[in-house]
């Protein structure tokens, strides 16, 4: 015997077979499993078909209860409420809810005296439409065949000056110009009557404003004429702040404005 032997008490271990149809085998469903799965997919479908069904009736309630039954027309003056229901073209039995705001105020953004319309429902059966109509601010054209302008330099239709208007007169273009170069005329146009506009506030008379060239406007008045570049704000403000005292040099004298280079308000005698 040999000293310092141990001796191993753990026993070997066993390989444990496998257990038959454990490998290479999936569980298959019970029969129950597979009814409740048909069960579950029937319910399903029938809900799917009853929400579908009762969707459709609850938007057919819905479009019957908002039927539009009455259009009031708010803020027209030049244009007729026959114009308005015939640009808007609402086919028969149209609801609340299929009103597409953007779809009809584009229709009646065409009509040339509409600067602006929104819509509102009334609940259950009403539709108002707010129109804000164009306003004459400007005289454009000849005498034969005068024009209106708006504020925004937009070209109105024909139509009779009424007698002893005041509005400026803007000429310098002609109507095919401002049809042709509809951004430039409008610019061109809008930068005039608001020229005519500041320049009420310190003098009187009617102004003819020239638009006929790209970066000047002038603005004739009956004893003084004013040119402007583009920066036309500025050039009014830096006037203002001098006005006061050119003020008895300008009154009752046929003067020239000019106001087109930076930092400078350069007089001179009037020539036309």
């Amino acid at each position: 015997m040999i000293a310092g032997e141990f001796l191993s008490t753990k026993r070997p271990r066993r390989n444990r077979p496998l257990q038959k149809g454990t490998l290479g085998k999936t569980k298959t469903p019970s029969k129950a499993l597979r009814v409740r799965r048909v069960v579950i997919g029937c319910a399903l479908a029938c809900l799917i078909v009853v929400v579908v069904v009762g969707g459709r009736q609850v938007i057919r309630w819905a479009d019957e209860w908002t039927e539009i039954q009455q259009i009031t027309v708010v803020g027209l003056d030049r244009v007729s409420r026959d114009e308005i229901l015939t640009r808007l073209g609402l086919p028969p039995r149209t609801s609340l809810f299929s009103v597409d705001s953007e779809l009809f105020a584009t229709r009646l953004h065409s009509h040339p005296w509409i600067g602006s319309v929104t819509f509102e429902r009334v609940f259950p059966h009403s539709l108002v439409i707010q129109v804000t109509e164009r306003q004459p601010a400007a005289v454009f054209g000849s005498p034969t065949e005068p024009y209106f302008l708006d504020a925004e330099g937009y070209l109105l239709p024909k139509g009779k000056i009424p007698a002893g208007t005041t509005l400026p007169i803007v000429d310098g273009v002609t109507s095919k110009f401002m049809t042709q170069h509809e951004a430039e005329g409008h610019r061109r146009a809008k930068q005039g009557i608001h020229l005519a506009e500041l320049l009420s506030q310190q003098f009187s008379g009617r102004p003819r404003i020239d638009v006929s060239q790209p970066h000047t406007t002038i603005v004739d008045l009956p004893n003084v004429r004013f040119q402007f570049g583009r920066e036309v704000e500025d050039q009014w403000q830096r006037f203002l702040v001098l006005y006061p005292t050119v003020k008895d040099k300008i009154e009752g004298r046929s003067q020239e404005v000019d106001l087109r280079f930076a930092q400078k308000v350069i007089f001179r005698k009037r020539t036309l």
